[in-house]
């Protein structure tokens, strides 16, 4: 079964620690619903999960397991795309600016153990610049660079293996949910244009008197 996490939005925080061998993408909840959609070959799935991914800054573990469902399969790889795509802070900031991920803000914090990570939606997107003070415009803006939109991350599971969305008591999602034979999971982690200033503006420490916020839902960031 091939399987793709959709990440349309995230702060995608910088590694801890050298050879680190997973990575953790803060993320907030949207207003509606639900904050997942899963297709299996094509179709909106029937099987049930619970979809909302919480709030109160909890981890999320994402996890590819063997068949003995303890062993986690293989570390993260982010591919050149990856890398060279995502929003980086300083296509928006001086060197001098660069906020911070005031990572303790987010809703909660997925996990990835593993998966292969790719970019998607490689675009430039317009940001227009907002005074911290009172969120006026200040007339200003920025085009980027050609940026990933949206981030991919695949796996590949053999009989017997399962991934799985682990929340502090139960499984948000798990592949176990779906129908024997299925052939291609998406399990799109959805987004809503009202998070742009919880992602650019409340969840950044700034260090200077104004912020960028996106002309549309938020694309996924990285940074120093």
């Amino acid at each position: 079964m091939r399987v793709t996490i959709v990440l349309d939005t995230g702060a995608f925080f910088p590694p801890e620690v050298k050879d680190q061998t997973y990575i953790d993408v803060g993320y907030f909840q949207t207003p509606g619903a639900t904050d997942i959609e899963v297709s299996e070959d094509g179709s909106i799935a029937k099987s049930s999960f619970k979809g909302k991914l919480g709030q109160g800054n909890h981890r999320i573990e994402v996890e590819h397991l063997e068949r003995d469902g303890v062993t986690v399969k293989k570390q993260v790889r982010p591919s050149n795309s990856y890398l060279r795509d995502i929003l980086k802070k300083d296509d928006l900031y001086d060197a001098a600016g660069i906020p911070n991920f005031k990572t303790a803000v987010y809703d909660c914090i997925l996990r990835f153990n593993s998966g292969d990570f790719r970019s998607d939606d490689v675009r430039p997107r317009r940001f227009t610049e907002h005074q911290l003070s009172n969120d006026s415009p200040t007339g200003k803006d920025k085009t980027t660079r050609p940026i990933a939109n949206v981030i991919h991350v695949d796996y590949n599971l053999a009989d017997g293996e399962t991934l799985r969305l682990r929340g502090q008591k139960a499984d948000v999602w798990s592949s176990s949910l779906v129908p024997s034979g299925t052939k291609t999971v998406v399990v799109r982690l959805l987004t809503d244009h009202t998070l742009n200033g919880s992602y650019h503006k409340k969840a950044l420490d700034h260090r200077v008197q104004h912020y960028y916020l996106p002309n549309s839902d938020p694309p996924p960031m990285d940074g120093p």
